[in-house]
């Protein structure tokens, strides 16, 4: 379907037209989901290379492709750049959104995830700190985003031999999701 959709996009509003890169970032989105992770990363790059030469550098759009673009390359194991560029979308996002903004915070925990993987644990926890404490403060304790950034936290601090404060999130991601 989102083939489908892309293709009369390209035909009807050119290959470069906003909705056609967002139906593109879509399917590419979708390939993910469906394990093509290899031809999200093409798609994404077209993508990106499209945003930055039509809306620029730092536009929120350019910036979320390139964060897709990062995600994907480190489904792919190229970690390194995926670090990388994760950065450069971190620092424009937080100059041009803030923050504390979702797309700021997504990234920041895509980012410590990269730095995990990178084995610079302490860095990728400090991140993490951040984001759980703004999604607390934002979401509240129990939504699932809040979760999500208590249970990657989790993850580094067991790396960094913290393991009670592990245990103690954990427990709480349990009761959470049990209801006990």
């Amino acid at each position: 379907m989102g083939e489908k959709v892309l293709e009369a996009q390209r035909r009807i509003l050119g290959e470069e037209h906003p909705d056609t890169l967002r139906a593109m970032g879509n399917l590419a989105s979708s390939y993910t989901s469906l394990g093509k992770v290899k031809e999200a990363a093409e798609m994404e790059e077209k993508v990106l290379e499209a945003q930055r030469r039509i809306l620029g550098e730092e536009h929120p759009d350019t910036l979320r492709a390139m964060g897709n673009l990062a995600n994907s390359y480190m489904s792919l194991g190229k970690v390194k750049e995926a670090a990388e560029m994760g950065e450069k979308v971190l620092e424009a996002q937080s100059r041009i959104l803030g923050e504390e903004h979702p797309d700021t915070l997504w990234t920041m925990g895509n980012l410590a995830s990269s730095y995990r993987s990178l084995e610079k644990v302490k860095e990728a926890a400090e991140m993490e700190e951040k984001v759980l404490e703004a999604r607390r403060r934002i979401l509240g304790e129990e939504h699932p985003d809040t979760l999500s950034a208590m249970g990657n936290l989790a993850s580094s601090y067991r790396s960094l031999g913290k393991v009670k404060e592990a245990a103690e999130m954990e427990e709480k991601i349990l009761k959470a999701n049990t209801g006990r």
